[in-house]
């Protein structure tokens, strides 16, 4: 699923979808995102070698969350999925290189422990305004009537559970303990987070556990809705 035009034109959709896709892109940057596209499905990049990431090298989250790999939807499940959407509302947060790049910043995440200056906690807000943002895209679009589906960034148990030991939807039978606020991560699902935004035009920059704020001129985290009309 890829394509080298990641945005939507006038001459690629009906004005009728661009009635309903402007509003939805505008709610984005009108909550705190500070980039936003209209995306076809066909611009969606679904690739296996980006969910392995999160298990080789495994990250500290990898099998304890269950939107966590190797937990979650399978790549097949992935594509079909998209394949049931028409368009997509594509969106970034930028973070200052400062915060997403402090020195000790990886091992604060991984120990779960508050560095002294702050930054894990900022950055944590900046990954919670995303996936604020793709909760109240999908709410509109409900709303008005479509059929959703929203994919944050990172992982939700570091961001809403952290203080509890397991993540209670993966290790009972009691479900999610915030339902409303959880969601899966495009990257957790293999879509090619960073081709995707460097066809719609935005800078990428890695960012390791060993980045440097001087290396890098900002970080980005990414969401993307969804939206569906049933009528088609």
């Amino acid at each position: 699923m890829n394509n080298t035009n990641a945005t939507l034109t006038a001459s690629s959709a009906s004005d009728s979808w661009l009635d309903i896709l402007e509003p939805l892109r505008r709610t984005a940057l009108d909550r705190g995102a500070d980039d936003a596209v209209i995306i076809s499905v066909s611009d969606v990049i679904v690739d296996p070698r980006v969910r392995f990431k999160c298990m080789i090298p495994k990250c500290h989250m990898s099998g304890n969350c269950i939107h966590c790999p190797p937990h979650g939807y399978s790549i097949k499940e992935v594509k079909d999925i998209v394949s049931g959407y028409d368009w997509g509302v594509f969106f970034r947060v930028k973070v200052k290189s400062s915060i997403i790049a402090a020195k000790g910043i990886h091992k604060a995440i991984q120990s779960s422990v508050i560095d002294k200056k702050g930054n894990a906690m900022n950055l944590g807000a900046h990954y919670i305004l995303v996936y604020t943002i793709v909760k109240v895209i999908e709410k509109h679009a409900r709303e008005s009537g479509y059929t959703t589906h929203g994919f944050a960034a990172g992982d939700c148990h570091d961001l809403f559970c952290l203080l509890q030991p397991v993540c209670q939807d993966l290790m009972t039978s009691k479900g999610c303990r915030n339902p409303g606020l959880s969601s899966y991560s495009m990257e957790s699902c293999g879509m090619d987070v960073y081709t995707m935004a460097a066809r719609a035009g935005w800078d990428q920059y890695p960012i390791g556990g060993s980045c440097e704020p001087d290396s890098v001129p900002q970080g980005s985290l990414m969401g993307l809705v969804f939206v569906r009309r049933d009528d088609k």
